[in-house]
């Protein structure tokens, strides 16, 4: 059920207010940062022409630009596991996965994971041990990527799905409870739950779209109706949308409150040639600019930025999903700190990462910035000295998400302090 005042009345603290939720969305294997970065700092940035697509919610959006993991953590290769645990001793890459420290999405979720019924949603394209989210004792936690299994594992148990298959909605099964529950709702909690159940029909009809082609080929279908049994890597745009729809659906019906998205794994090719965005692939580009100008590599630059502007794409459409859906007094964006980047910048360089945080504006955060952290190299290649010369980690802003859902995170991997530039007061 989505999260309603009178349920979480007799369980929950503040239960006036919604709670806070973390997305962490990574996509490894670097970008073309001379389009990446906006050039200029502070609230009167202009946005770059990679995240352009981001500009309706440029008030709900902080860009970081020198944003980078403690002195010898992991980059190139290593990036997926070092980009939420900082462990900069974490050197495993394509051999067997060495043992890590806790990602901060299970720290989160092992102290708040326990209020709703998926602790968190760990979710990668490849799936199995290809993740970002680690365990207390560094274990890697299995991603799911069957996105039908998925939606089973939010709207209903498997013996719901086999009796789904001789009705024609999960509703059906449960419409005698729902209007029972929703005669003892207050006004504001009745229209919470009605907006839910149509966003469950919805998904639904997408569903029954999807199985009336698998069960009648060759039926001509458009290409957005294949939601669910699609393969990420031969139809990833359809893929994507449906993840971060089901994302979007677990979010709003409080399933789960912390959720980890990797795209794919870096250093291998999982998503092959992108014939979308030109030819070659996402790493090979990503090795052969290294820190020479746009016009002395056009070909991998001018790739890899339509990659970026693919998944800044989805992002967004994500981030409409957020902001359009009502959570309480305001948005499910408002409630949602979204954290979208990778661990790699110029060919593999763990240094002045391609960051960015969304949402939370009701859980204290501050945006409509351009913040520059730490030394680093700007658009030239120099090193840009004018950046404040304290560190400044990853670990630091993931620290500050985790405190901001009442988590301490004080000393998480490498952090020494809380970003207090993102902090409203």
């Amino acid at each position: 059920m989505p999260w309603l005042e009178t349920v979480a009345a007799a369980s929950e603290k503040n239960a006036g207010s919604p709670p806070g939720r973390a997305v962490f969305f990574m996509v490894p294997s670097g970008v073309n940062m001379w389009r990446w970065h906006p050039k200029e700092f502070g609230p009167n940035y202009q946005l770059s022409s990679t995240l352009a697509t981001l500009s309706p919610f440029r008030k709900e959006l902080t860009i970081f630009s020198g944003l980078e993991h403690a002195k010898g953590a992991g980059g190139g290769h290593y990036e997926v596991g070092v980009w939420l645990t900082g462990n900069e001793k974490y050197k495993s890459k394509d051999g067997p996965v060495e043992p890590n420290t806790i990602s901060i999405d299970q720290h989160i979720a092992g102290a708040i994971g326990s209020r709703t019924r998926i602790g968190s949603l760990v979710l990668s394209a490849p799936g199995g041990s290809v993740t970002t989210s680690f365990d207390a004792k560094g274990a890697p936690f299995n991603a799911e990527n069957n996105l039908r299994r998925l939606f089973g594992e939010l709207v209903g148990s498997p013996d719901v799905m086999q009796r789904l298959q001789r009705r024609s909605s999960i509703l059906d099964l449960v419409g005698e409870q729902a209007r029972g529950l929703s005669r003892q709702l207050g006004s504001n909690d009745r229209r919470r739950f009605d907006d839910y159940l149509q966003s469950v029909r919805d998904v639904e009809s997408r569903l029954q779209a999807d199985r009336g082609y698998f069960s009648s080929q060759p039926l001509p279908i458009a290409a957005d109706e294949l939601t669910l049994d699609v393969d990420p890597q031969q139809q990833r745009q359809d893929y994507f949308k449906t993840m971060l729809e089901l994302v979007a659906l677990a979010l709003r019906n409080d399933q789960t409150r912390i959720v980890s998205i990797l795209a794919c794994g870096s250093g291998h090719e999982f998503f092959g040639n992108w014939p979308e965005c030109g030819k070659g692939t996402h790493h090979s580009a990503s090795h052969a600019t290294n820190f020479d100008a746009e016009e002395q590599k056009p070909q991998p630059y001018a790739f890899l930025e339509s990659v970026d502007k693919w998944f800044i794409a989805h992002l967004a459409r994500f981030l409409q999903r957020l902001e359009e859906t009502q959570d309480g007094d305001g948005s499910l964006l408002a409630n949602t700190m979204v954290l979208y980047g990778g661990g790699m910048s110029w060919t593999h360089n763990p240094s002045n990462l391609p960051m960015l945080l969304a949402g939370g504006s009701r859980l204290g955060l501050k945006h409509g910035s351009h913040l520059r952290f730490n030394p680093h190299k700007d658009f030239k290649g120099q090193v840009d000295k004018s950046a404040k010369p304290e560190q400044t980690t990853v670990c630091d802003v993931l620290r500050t998400m985790s405190e901001r859902l009442g988590v301490s995170a004080a000393g998480f991997g490498d952090s020494r302090r809380v970003v207090n530039e993102l902090l409203t007061g």
